[in-house]
């Protein structure tokens, strides 16, 4: 099991040496005769199956995925088409007959003989390029590149003209998901709780998006779409609350559902006041009385950042002892007669029980008691994953540095920044958390959020590839992690101490030091260079909003 202290390692065992002996550790080769440089897509794929594994020196730190896990994520993709259909009312994908056709398509690259693949490869990447540009596909994308990969697992490595051919196929679809990103114009950051959503909303600033408030107590979200998360049951705060205490806003599970705001009046709202980023903490939309109504906004770059669940469940109980302790001060005490598991679940009862599975499936899902759900809800929790455009993971900062650029547009990402917490808060915290034996015991509660959290790892190695490829053939606009465009190793928290609960966080780009290198680009540095929000921003300068806005 995962170390609770340190950062979760994903590696892809056994692939390497069974699967990708014979792959190259560079990433471009020379095309035969032309002297130019082409992209070596073995060696990306082989790059990313083992990704960061180096990130850690402690093996106890590796949580091990084998090849019977991926080949299983490729069956869940293949399969996924069908079932989204039986299982979600509103993908809009699968209303497009072109979506089936490149669907199948990729299914028939099992069968195909290796003189046989560069020709079907080059008619999907034709059928791809004729596709509706307002849509990301994702979903299309991860089952061409699961197909891709299932070959590549059974047959062996690629040949050179078919590797060019997969090379042409992932430019085309990062050319349709950047055209899509454009034309939605806003940034709609699913926002899972202690998930890393602080630093993502704080980066969303530096690179010159806008919103309703950065402050650290808003975190992007929008005051008028009720989206603020739900966490301590209301009825047993009361409870347990001394006479004549005020009830905090996060004692609010249980107290009312969100206020219905549709995918348009959102859109309509953000384009109103020129916004291009909000969050959602809450859970996806729709899904109030049943999961199969639950949704993304098709018009908004939909964007999803996972940390792994043991980690995230350990940071949320110990804000909340925080925030108890913050708010009530010697009055805290009442409110955790024990901390001990059954009371951590009565408190928390979303967030102490597979809140990723919850949180993807609606209000209807959300609110169910303790223990209700099933292998059943994790397969739908899967698939509403797969509509998300964009999917980030919190321990694979190599991999993000990627997907800001190359899926988002952004010319600054994490490098070396979190989302500063005091120590007082850690201190604090810590003895909030249930004994060893009990911690186990909710670990185990929350097995389906890590097979859900396995299931997207995978899924962001599929879209990284895409991207990758993208980026190595010349179509990146340049990045920089945060630390490098100032003076230290990383980004600076504004204001005289960390972050603790209660605070406004306010960040800032170090400047000390004499102010650069000395080049005297007059303000044309990376940094200055970085005043939009990325793929979003395309067409913040047009006159008029284009009539084909998805609204």
């Amino acid at each position: 099991m995962a170390s609770q202290n340190s950062s979760v390692v994903l590696l892809i065992t056994g692939l390497v040496l069974i699967c990708f002996a014979s792959c190259s550790s560079a990433t471009t080769t020379m095309l035969a005769g032309s002297g130019h440089p082409a992209v070596d897509f073995e060696a990306i794929l082989l790059r990313r199956l083992s990704f960061n594994n180096t990130a850690t020196q402690n093996v106890s730190d590796i949580e091990h995925v084998g090849v019977a896990q991926v080949v299983e994520t490729i069956g869940y993709l293949f399969a996924s088409p069908h079932t989204l259909n039986q299982t979600f009312d509103k993908v809009p994908e699968l209303q497009y007959h072109a979506f089936w056709e490149v669907v199948e398509s990729a299914k028939a690259l099992e069968v195909l003989s290796t003189h046989e693949l560069p020709a079907h490869i080059d008619a999907m990447t034709a059928r791809v390029a004729q596709l509706p540009t307002h849509l990301c596909w994702p979903v299309l994308r991860r089952i061409v590149l699961a197909a891709l990969m299932h070959h590549r697992l059974q047959h062996g490595p690629l040949s050179t003209d078919a590797s060019t051919a997969v090379v042409r196929l992932c430019v085309q679809f990062f050319q349709l998901h950047r055209t899509a990103a454009a034309r939605k114009g806003i940034i709609d950051f699913f926002h899972i709780s202690k998930a890393g959503g602080t630093t993502f909303c704080q980066l969303a600033k530096l690179n010159g998006c806008r919103t309703q408030s950065f402050a650290a107590r808003r975190n992007c979200l929008i005051r008028e779409f009720d989206d603020v998360p739900r966490w301590v049951n209301n009825s047993l705060h009361n409870h347990l609350a001394p006479r004549g205490l005020r009830t905090p806003w996060f004692a609010n599970w249980g107290t009312k559902q969100r206020n219905p705001v549709s995918c348009q009046i959102r859109k309509r709202f953000m384009l109103r006041r020129h916004f291009n980023i909000y969050a959602n903490e809450f859970t996806v939309y729709g899904a109030q009385r049943v999961p199969r109504n639950a949704h993304v906004c098709p018009g908004h770059l939909n964007v999803l950042q996972l940390r792994h669940p043991h980690l995230r469940l350990r940071s949320h109980l110990m804000w909340v002892w925080a925030l108890y302790d913050h708010t009530f001060r010697e009055q805290a005490p009442a409110f955790f007669p024990t901390h001990g598991l059954p009371h951590w679940r009565s408190l928390l009862p979303a967030a102490t029980d597979n809140y990723y599975v919850r949180s993807l499936l609606g209000e209807s899902v959300y609110f169910l008691p303790g223990d209700n759900l099933t292998q059943a809800h994790l397969s739908a929790a899967r698939l509403a994953m797969t509509m998300f455009d964009v999917l980030l993971l919190l321990e694979q900062p190599s991999m993000n540095e990627v997907l800001y650029e190359m899926a988002i547009g952004w010319g600054l990402g994490f490098g070396a920044v979190h989302a500063r917490t005091s120590t007082q808060v850690h201190e604090v915290g810590r003895q909030g958390l249930p004994e060893a034996e009990e911690w186990q015991q909710l670990l185990k509660r929350n097995a389906l959020d890590l097979e859900l959290y396995r299931f997207g790892s995978l899924l962001a190695l599929l879209d990284a590839l895409v991207f990758d490829v993208a980026k190595e053939s010349g179509l990146g606009s340049g990045y920089s992690a945060v630390g490098s465009e100032g003076g230290g190793d990383v980004a600076v928290v504004a204001g005289p101490r960390a972050v603790k609960p209660g605070d406004d966080e306010q960040w800032e780009l170090s400047r000390g030091g004499g102010g650069g290198d000395g080049g005297g680009d007059g303000g044309s540095g990376p940094a200055a260079r970085r005043g939009t929000c990325g793929f979003v921003s395309a067409h913040e300068g047009d006159q008029a909003l284009p009539s084909w806005v998805v609204v």
